[in-house]
This record gives C-alpha cells, structure tokens and sequence, in this order.
C-alpha cells in the first residue's frame, strides 16, 4: 500500500538562510539562491514516482517529463520562498485574483474546504483573512520541531490557525468547535499516512488510494463543503479557486461507502482539473498510484 510519511523536507540551517535573504534582500534574490538548492535535489533526489507522473499518467515524453521534474522543484521552491515571505511579514509585490470568494462568504455559520498539496495551499489560508472569520488548516504533526520552533517564532503575520491531527482522533473535537463557532476548517484530501482509513478512487483514469477522514467529516458535520485551490501563475501572481457549496450530511449507514465515492469523486474530478491545468504544481513524491504494488 503505498503512503505518505506526514514528513516536509527541510533544515533550520535552510529556512534560516532564505529568511535572511527574504529579510535583507526580498524575493527575487531568494529566488537565484534557490535555483542551487533545485538542482542539488534534481541530481541527488529519487524521482521515480514524480516521473511516473509525468511520463506514464500525463503522457509526456522522456525529455518533456524531465523538464516538468525541474519545473517542478523550481516551482515548489518559489512557493515555499512566497509562503515564508508573506507570512513573516517581508515586503512582496504578489496579486492576487480571486474565483469562488462569493461562495466562501455564505459560509456565515462555519464551513469545511477541501484542498490538496497542489499550488500554495497555506497562502490560500493567510488570503482567506480577508473573509473576516477565522481560519483552521487541519495537518500531521511529522515535522522536525526545531523547524517548527523557529517557524513559530519569524512567521508573525501568519492569520491561521493549525488543528494537529492525533492518534487518539481529538482533533475532531477541535475541528468540531471550530466549525461550531462559524469558522472555516481546511483539509486535505490527496494524501494518507501508514494506519489510516483510505477509500479508492480515479484519477486521471487510475486507481488510487485516498485518505477517507476529510470525506467523512464532510458527511458528518452539517456544514457546507467547498473545494480549493490556490495557484501560482506568475512570479507574483496567485489565482484563488473555490467551488459552489455543497452539504454531504446524512448518509445512511446502509449506503455510507457509496456516499463517501461519491463525495471523493466529485473531489478527484476538480483536483484532475487543476493538474491538468497546472500539471508541475502537484507536490506528490510518493508512490501515489502503487507503482510498486503493481510490479512497475
């Protein structure tokens, strides 16, 4: 079964240099910096399942995939350098443009969004301080604490907050009193670790494995659902995108399973979507479609 280990690379040594440069020097000198530290990893990195991706799912060639790997990395790291740059209050020139604000802003008595790892989804929850309620993205806490600690304490601006998803399922109460207080409570729906409940789906025509828990917390809570995205379009442009509301509350126990694949496929087909039209602004790693259960 493949799975995600709930684990972001990185050093403090590393945030700690970009953080200087963003502080002293701004974005785009981060940004030069940066081309280094995308070809250490393009050489040294593995880029087997990324290149499956690529080569096998999108059908590009051999030459076409390799470049998208690059794009991929470079992208990935532009993301990161922005995210920091916001939230630790650095001067920026990034714009912003917004599709599905008016759907957001129905959601007076709370609201779930459903996001991936695809674009810069915790820019979207810096942006959606704009909406005037707060804001709750639900993560695995696998990261090293150092990195986090310094995080803490140079991202003043960050206007979120951050639900630890436990072993012990508390988080759900967490997520439950944010909802319940009207806020709007982020998840994310494309990747899984060892242990949880996953539910399969296609994309792009393949099987895949998908963690169940966003999908039944929309069925559970009675609250409206939208999906989001958050895209980088230029070097300083970002495009915002959510869809109309929904409610998935109420399903009978006797058809729980088809309601969840029915709720996942709806979510699959606007994530297809998305990567297709921003195919190198996926961030999956993993073996993601069990290339190695399959003997590819």
């Amino acid at each position: 079964m493949p799975n995600w280990k709930g684990k972001t690379r990185g050093s403090v040594l590393g945030f700690k240099f970009f953080h200087f440069i963003l502080k002293y020097f701004g974005v785009s000198p981060a940004y030069l910096f940066l081309r280094l530290i995308v070809l250490y990893y393009f050489v040294f990195s593995s880029k087997k399942y990324i290149y499956f991706f690529y080569n096998e799912i999108l059908k590009n060639s051999r030459i076409a995939s390799w470049y998208k790997i690059l794009r991929n990395y470079y992208i990935f790291g532009q993301i990161l350098i922005d995210k920091a740059a916001m939230l630790a209050g650095c001067p920026t020139k990034f714009t912003f443009h917004f599709d599905g604000e008016d759907y957001l802003r129905q959601m007076t008595n709370g609201g779930l969004l459903i996001s991936a790892h695809i674009g810069n989804w915790e820019i979207a929850g810096h942006l959606l301080d704009r909406l005037g309620t707060g804001f709750n993205i639900v993560m695995y806490d696998a990261e090293h604490q150092k990195i986090k600690e310094y995080l803490d304490n140079v991202l003043v601006e960050k206007k979120f907050k951050v639900i630890v998803i436990r072993d012990d399922l508390s988080h759900i109460f967490d997520i439950n009193n944010a909802l319940s207080s009207g806020e709007l409570v982020c998840l994310h729906g494309d990747r899984f670790i060892s242990g949880t409940k996953t539910i399969k789906s296609q994309l792009f025509g393949r099987e895949a494995e998908f963690p169940a828990g966003p999908f039944v917390i929309a069925s559970k809570f009675n609250v409206p659902v939208s999906f989001v995205f958050a895209m980088k379009e230029t070097n300083t442009h970002y495009h915002f995108f959510g869809t109309p509301l929904k409610y998935y509350y109420n399903a009978s126990r006797s058809n729980r399973t088809e309601h969840l694949k029915m709720i996942i496929n709806e979510y699959t087909k606007e994530l297809e979507e998305k990567i297709t039209k921003y195919p190198e602004q996926w961030f999956n790693y993993y073996d993601f479609w069990g290339i190695q259960d399959d003997g590819k």
